[in-house]
């Protein structure tokens, strides 16, 4: 005999079980036909995600047509369904935000070069640094918004 008989339920050993694991018996486990499973996920990529009652008695008797099924087995198909999509957008978005932070990385090393190659000495560094950082709400003399504006880098680096 199959495993899978015409009916859609698996017969298989029953596992953990007494005397030899049962062997034989039905574990009452459904498996779904290619055909219900297409109707399913078809209705599902329509946008149908939590069905009601009513919904779920209809579709289980339009699948009855393609082997057996209770209106259990459509609840929970959808429940599992809904579960895996969110698990899987989950993954997506961890994955994007690590290539974002990898991102965020190479360009602070990006602009450490940048700033390193653009130093220069003397009253150019601190005239080309008001420039990128304009200093003109303190009241700090001119060395002191120089040494406010390096430590800035320095943060930055």
């Amino acid at each position: 005999m199959d495993d899978i008989g015409m009916s859609g339920f698996c017969v298989k050993p029953r596992c953990g079980g007494g005397n030899g694991g049962g062997a034989g018996n039905k574990c009452g486990r459904w498996n779904p036909t290619v055909e219900q499973v297409k109707v399913l996920t078809d209705l599902f990529r329509a946008g149908l995600r939590t069905p009601s009652t009513d919904q779920i008695q209809k579709i289980s008797s339009q699948l009855s047509f393609y082997g057996k099924i209770e209106s259990k087995n459509v609840f929970y198909w959808f429940q599992n369904h809904k579960a895996r999509e969110r698990q899987k957008r989950r993954r997506v978005s961890v994955t994007e935000q690590h290539e974002i932070h990898r991102e965020d990385r190479v360009s602070v090393s990006s602009a450490k070069h940048l700033v390193s190659i653009n130093q220069v000495s003397g009253p150019e560094r601190a005239m080309e640094t008001l420039q990128l950082f304009p200093l003109n709400s303190f009241s700090e003399s001119d060395s002191e918004k120089l040494r406010i504006v390096l430590l800035m880098i320095d943060r930055i680096s």
